[in-house]
């Protein structure tokens, strides 16, 4: 038997890190506006950004009259600039970015005013940052299936990478599953080929893998060929790409694991019940003897960088009860951590771990 992991060290920590080869549109939502001038504004378009974005339209100048066509206006897409000044006014569509237009209709008197502003989102509910969010009802999808689906990932500089995590994926057992290193973003500086270039093994739901060999690198590559996907694309709950804390010694034997079924009842006055099944959830209590106290601080400063007072968040990690075996591998949030001095240097400790679960 391996020793447990608790996998909370994921390199990738913005979805600016992330390129994908295809991404699913989003959409635009109607414009907010502010301003006395008589012009409406209508947004459009398949949104195509990675991230959600914040856009706003305002008028900067009436100088060449107060109609469409006449003023111009400058538009922000939330970046802290002005993305465009002086950009003209028109009842055709207008360009501004991430496959979004806008374009203007007039209205009955002065159609401008200084500083008329719209407001809109561009939404896209399957981006690559819903990988990152450790919530299990958001998914990536890619808009369609090649061969491969490739997500890259540029950490900036090279790091070490211990594990790989793909959850709530829909792959099919069909699938073939890469995971590349290089130096360089072309992966293919072993002679035309990635340094570093392991297969992956399909599990359902949950894919957690150990490379052979742990590599520093700068760029890294997950490719995934799923041409017979009954859905049409591939998708992808959670990505992890770091590293683990294992401790110095395994839990005993005689822990705590226990399914609990999630579901409402209802009972006639003659005790017959009617059940609503919802979900099943698992709970370990996993106790540790005589474990020296670095790993008892170890465990409590992983517990503390995934908490934020400010916030108010408690953000959850991946269990692997043994790590020679990659199915045994949950989403959890810890609970309680009681430890009991012993003797020097020792304590007796009981990790608490409850499931983190999906609505679907």
């Amino acid at each position: 038997m391996g020793k447990a992991r608790f996998l909370s060290q994921n390199l990738i920590t913005d979805a600016t890190m992330l390129s994908v080869l295809s991404l699913r549109p989003g959409i635009v939502t109607a414009a907010l506006k502010e301003g006395v001038g008589a012009a409406g504004m209508t947004p459009s378009g398949n949104y195509a950004g990675m991230a959600d974005k914040e856009y706003i339209v305002e008028i900067d100048s009436i100088a060449g009259g107060t109609e469409i066509g006449q003023a111009t206006f400058r538009w922000s897409d939330g970046g802290g600039a002005w993305n465009a000044t002086g950009v003209a006014t028109s009842a055709a569509a207008i360009s501004l970015n991430e496959s979004v237009s806008i374009k203007f209709t007039a209205g009955s008197g002065d159609d401008f005013a200084p500083a008329d502003r719209w407001y809109f989102k561009g939404i896209n509910l399957f981006s690559p940052s819903a990988m990152l969010d450790l919530d299990r009802d958001h998914r990536y999808r890619s808009a369609a299936l090649h061969a491969p689906n490739t997500i890259t990932v540029d950490f900036g500089t090279a790091r070490e990478v211990k594990a790989l995590i793909l959850g709530d994926h829909n792959f099919t057992a069909g699938a073939t599953i890469l995971l590349a290193g290089d130096d360089a973003n072309t992966f293919d500086s072993d002679g035309g080929a990635a340094q570093i270039s392991e297969e992956i093994a399909w599990s359902e739901e949950i894919i957690l893998h150990y490379p052979a060999v742990t590599a520093t690198k700068r760029y890294w590559r997950i490719s995934v060929t799923d041409g017979d996907n009954p859905a049409g694309y591939i998708e992808i709950g959670e990505l992890f790409l770091g590293s683990y804390l294992q401790l110095s010694k395994n839990f005993q034997d005689g822990y705590s694991e226990e399914m609990t079924d999630l579901l409402e009842a209802n009972a006639t006055p003659y005790g017959v019940e009617r059940e609503r099944f919802f979900n099943s959830r698992m709970r370990f209590e996993i106790n540790y003897e005589l474990l020296p106290a670095a790993d008892v601080s170890g465990i409590r400063a992983m517990l503390a960088a995934l908490r934020s007072r400010s916030a108010g968040t408690r953000k959850p990690f991946w269990f692997n009860k043994d790590s020679a075996v990659v199915a045994e591998i949950w989403l959890v949030k810890a609970d309680g951590l009681p430890a009991r001095h012993r003797t020097l240097s020792y304590f007796n400790a009981t990790l608490i771990l409850t499931e983190v679960l999906a609505s679907v």
